[in-house]
């Protein structure tokens, strides 16, 4: 659902032969090109498989800035409907059979998914912020057959600005309701939960038994370890040998510039893990109503409540091949900056609005996180990763991406330090969705990428990109964090999930 615009070497033969300017800008030849899946963001290097398409990424109406200083313009209105231009990659990508490259060993090749004609039909638990996000971003899956036929929430404010959405986003049909309970037989086959944290535990326990529908629960997957123990054994239950699947939403993981860095972990151009930094400076957190994330007994805490998405980042870079995970976790930090004005009902917000959290794990790897919840006025993210043979970078909202390796200079250096002309250059990259995608929603089109992610794996393997068990770890990290400050010292995970060892 980007504007994907394909330079090919038969020009004639393509629509888009004349806009050879990728917006996904690059400062090395030797990586000329970024292409978008359903779920993954992927890069390869120039050289190519006979007759493959080197695919670009440009939002439609934009330009890009050549090297020396030219614009070109790209076009308003395509023949092609964004649809047909990401069948047309996927068939693309599907016949080029590209490997990996020696050099970066970036994964190039990727089997187009197979959607089913009648997509899949939503019910959504919840409708406030994250709730209205969906709306905007399954009217985006229209084009694959997907709908929604009924949501639900208990706020009357929160219903009609819903069925504002609804019809806005194309679902006049759908129902707005006002007890979840009544979404369980309105005919959906996918079941997003959008509730507030407290509530997730009481809605999936009525829900998982039914074994009937696919369902994608928010973040965090509970408030607490028991109650997220509760749901893994029920969808251990009902839903391992059941055609449906439970996922849990996590979607910093497909932020544009962060899915590249996965990857790019991923394809061991890195070589070993050693180090992960995560740091997420912002604005308060956002009135919610009947203000349950001012409150640690509502939301879990914020280390569970915001931070569950890094912990999850962590174990999905450091530990993503089950060799090794979390053992310990320190913390530091404190509040006293945010929400001291407010009062509800003679009671004063007990959250957090900063920490620095270490996370240590089985195979050596360290991983940290920088939070603070008053820094700016804009939301922002870094992630880096730093192997034994380089280091990669992430940074949003500026979508940038930065890929640096390290020479042979710096790998056994002398007397001095590398010189320029020793050094290897970086390769920095600028990754922007598209403004359709970026108007559904926040995180740079995040909730998006996750949802296609959703349908592909909903309607194919049936394995959720995200488990019960990556739910589950997401929050004990973030209850092991709030016991190590409150108790000033380092807390094993152990302590505070029973039989827990890890590789």
């Amino acid at each position: 659902t980007f504007v994907l615009l394909a330079s090919s070497q038969k020009s004639s033969e393509s629509l888009h032969a004349q806009h050879k300017r990728p917006h996904c800008t690059q400062t090395r030849a030797d990586l000329s090109y970024c292409k978008l899946t359903t779920a993954k963001l992927r890069c390869g290097p120039k050289k190519r498989a006979p007759k493959a398409l080197s695919h670009r990424l440009l939002p439609q109406g934009k330009h890009s800035a050549t090297h020396a200083g030219r614009r070109r313009h790209a076009p308003t209105k395509a023949t092609m409907t964004l649809l047909d231009h990401a069948r047309a990659q996927e068939r693309d990508d599907a016949a080029a059979s590209h490997e990996k490259d020696a050099k970066h060993g970036l994964l190039v090749q990727k089997k187009p998914p197979q959607y089913p004609q009648d997509g899949l039909k939503f019910a959504i638990a919840g409708t406030g912020a994250m709730g209205l996000e969906h709306i905007r971003n399954i009217s985006l899956l229209r084009e694959r057959g997907s709908t929604i036929v009924a949501v639900a929430d208990s706020d009357q404010r929160a219903r009609k600005e819903a069925r504002a959405e609804l019809d806005k986003w194309g679902f006049p049909q759908a129902k707005v309701m006002s007890d979840w309970h009544s979404l369980f037989d309105c005919g959906c086959d996918a079941f997003i939960v959008a509730t507030p944290n407290y509530q997730h535990h009481e809605l999936l326990v009525e829900l998982l038994p039914l074994a009937k529908m696919h369902v994608l629960c928010e973040k965090p997957l509970c408030t607490t370890i028991q109650d997220c123990l509760d749901v893994e054994a029920l969808v251990k239950e009902h839903y391992a040998q059941s055609d449906y699947m439970f996922m849990v939403g996590m979607e910093y993981r497909w932020m544009p510039p962060i899915a590249k860095l996965v990857e790019t972990v991923d394809s061991n151009v890195l070589g070993t893990t050693k180090m992960v930094a995560i740091r997420e400076h912002r604005f308060p957190f956002l009135h919610k109503v009947a203000y349950w994330n001012r409150f640690n007994k509502w939301t879990g805490g914020t280390l569970v409540e915001k931070a569950c998405h890094f912990f999850d980042l962590m174990r999905r870079i450091v530990a993503h091949d089950g060799s090794c995970d979390a053992v310990s976790v320190y913390a530091c930090g404190g509040g006293g900056v945010n929400h001291r004005d407010e009062d509800y009902d003679g009671k004063q917000p007990d959250i957090l609005d900063f920490a620095h959290v270490i996370v240590s794990f089985s195979n050596g790897c360290s991983a940290s996180l920088d939070l603070c919840m008053f820094a700016e006025d804009m939301q922002t993210e870094y992630v880096g990763v730093v192997g034994t043979k380089g280091k990669v970078e992430a940074r949003c909202p500026e979508c940038q991406f930065r890929l640096t390796t390290r020479s042979a200079k710096s790998i056994a250096p002398g007397r001095t330090p590398p010189l320029e002309a020793e050094r290897n250059k970086p390769i920095v990259s600028h990754i922007h969705p598209d403004a359709k995608i970026k108007e559904a929603g926040f995180h740079e089109g995040a909730t998006f990428f996750e949802l296609s992610a959703f349908v592909e794996a909903a309607v194919g393997s049936k394995v959720p990109p995200v488990s019960v068990r990556d739910g589950l770890m997401a929050v004990a990290l973030g209850v092991a964090a709030h016991r190590s400050l409150d108790e000033k010292r380092c807390v094993l995970i152990s302590d505070v999930l029973p039989g827990y060892a890890p590789p």
